[in-house]
């Protein structure tokens, strides 16, 4: 039985998904982590089946609408819960999931944070991490990542990287997917969180 705190269950991920909701690409992702030994918890906070990227106009809208970055508040609250079950409680969020995630890094419980892309990470640069943090850009999104970048460069706890590559990389399924720097960037993923464990 796992059930008291003296004996904790290994790592928890939680996956903060795109503006799309619990796509294919999300999906992947937290079938990959279960594989790597990790009970995996992925919010639906769009609270409805996934749109498709054709769709990105209305899924942005919804987004806006019914969820908001506001929504950090909540995925905080889990990882405080999870804290009691599991040595390790990680959070990696993409695009929007990602500006969420972010906004979760001043939560000092939390081993670690991965946000790729997250391009509305700017609306809070002044947000400082009390955990490690690995931002992840693409250089080719819609607004000027190296200026951002340059402003949060002397963060505490804070590493960031950019690609040469378009908003959702990562994604094969995404247009803007590019399998050199996602398996790069991937490869960067592996060894922060690694880092973190220690």
């Amino acid at each position: 039985m796992l059930d008291s705190k003296s004996e904790k269950r290994k790592d928890a991920m939680i996956l903060l998904h795109e503006i799309y909701g619990v796509n294919q690409f999300v999906q992947e992702q937290s079938i990959k982590f279960v594989e790597d030994g990790y009970d995996v918890f992925c919010p639906n906070m769009i609270d409805r089946d996934s749109f498709s990227y054709e769709e990105s106009i209305e899924a942005y809208d919804f987004f806006m609408s019914n969820v908001g970055f506001d929504a950090y508040k909540e995925i905080s609250d889990l990882v405080n819960e999870l804290k009691d079950k599991y040595d390790n409680v990680f959070i990696m969020g993409f695009s929007a999931g990602a500006t969420i995630a972010w906004r979760c890094s001043e939560n000092s419980l939390c081993s670690g944070i991965v946000a790729c892309y997250g391009s509305r990470i700017r609306d809070y640069a002044h947000t400082n991490p009390s955990c490690p943090t690995l931002l992840i850009f693409a250089k080719e999104d819609s607004f000027d990542v190296h200026a951002l970048t340059c402003r949060l460069q002397d963060k505490q706890h804070l590493t960031v990287l950019e690609f040469d590559a378009g908003h959702g990389f990562l994604d094969p399924h995404s247009k803007h997917y590019n399998h050199k720097h996602s398996k790069h960037a991937e490869e960067a993923i592996v060894c922060f969180i690694n880092e973190c464990k220690k």
